[in-house]
């Protein structure tokens, strides 16, 4: 796993680490420490779609993936931390018989006024499940459940052993 911590890092800085210390972008694990704050966001959006680039995986999937980042790191952000905390950012791909699997994972510190953990997340997931997300008008809470849940394969929630929240992702497409 290469890790990088982008609390101070300006995105130029990032593309050079990254492409000093990934040799293979079709099969790396890469973990970035960001601050709690949405200036860090944009970082890893264009990092996302760096890496997309990187790998010949165009439109409509890279912008689809940077959208994900955009909702978990944000999610992290608002909910999971206090300002300036320090959270966590896990990108892993892994290209496999004509398959590319991306499994992307953010972890907040467990310490925000409105954190939640795993098990109530997945109630969370079902209530919202349940009343169905089309008659859902409000402009508040409807990105991890209703955009992210159409574009991967799966969303999870896990507890942090450090007391924070794991949410994750994974897809797995075909590459031609």
């Amino acid at each position: 796993m290469v890790q990088i911590d982008i609390s101070h890092a300006e995105y130029s800085d990032l593309i050079v680490f990254v492409n000093a210390h990934i040799s293979d972008f079709g099969n790396f694990d890469l973990e970035l420490i960001f601050k709690s704050d949405y200036n860090q966001s944009k970082i890893i959006r264009d990092l996302i779609l760096f890496l997309f680039q990187k790998n010949n995986i165009d439109v409509p999937w890279k912008n689809r993936f940077a959208l994900i980042s955009d909702e978990l790191v944000n999610n992290s952000i608002e909910y999971g931390s206090l300002p300036l905390d320090k959270n966590h950012f896990t990108i892993h791909f892994n290209t496999q018989e004509g398959k590319l699997t991306i499994n992307m994972e953010v972890c907040d510190t467990g310490r925000g006024l409105e954190s939640k953990t795993s098990q109530e997340m997945d109630e969370l997931k079902k209530r919202k499940e349940s009343i169905g997300f089309d008659g859902y008008l409000g402009k508040r809470g409807r990105g991890l459940f209703q955009l992210i849940t159409n574009l991967v394969d799966e969303l999870y929630f896990k507890d942090s052993p450090s007391g924070g929240l794991i949410v994750g992702v994974k897809k797995t497409m075909n590459i031609w």
